[in-house]
């Protein structure tokens, strides 16, 4: 008999359980904080639209952080968000023109 056969039904659903636990606290770790996930350079240019040669461009403009690790080009998702909050712009409507004149 191997050492695995050793637990018993209970002790296997309490080591299920547990590891649930750990994974769910990962994911609430990985949402509350955007360094902690890692896109490629594929999935960068997926999310914003753009070409290769733009994402490059970005780079030698040091518009966006990356890392280059066996020659693939990855980004954290705070780096992704910093870039898209530094070009990001109020919208402009006569509504909000409005409503600043009133305060």
């Amino acid at each position: 008999m191997g050492k695995l056969e050793e637990f018993s039904n209970n002790e296997w659903k309490q080591i299920k359980a547990d590891l649930e636990n750990v994974l769910q606290k990962l994911k609430n770790a990985i949402q509350n904080d955007p360094s902690l996930i890692i896109i490629d350079n594929a999935e960068l240019m997926k999310i914003f639209k753009i070409s290769s040669r733009t994402a490059q461009r970005w780079r030698d403009l040091n518009l966006i952080g990356y890392s280059k690790i066996s020659g693939n080009i990855f980004y954290t998702m705070q780096d992704v968000m910093n870039l898209y909050q530094e070009y990001y712009e109020q919208p402009r409507s006569k509504v909000n023109q409005l409503i600043n004149k009133r305060k």
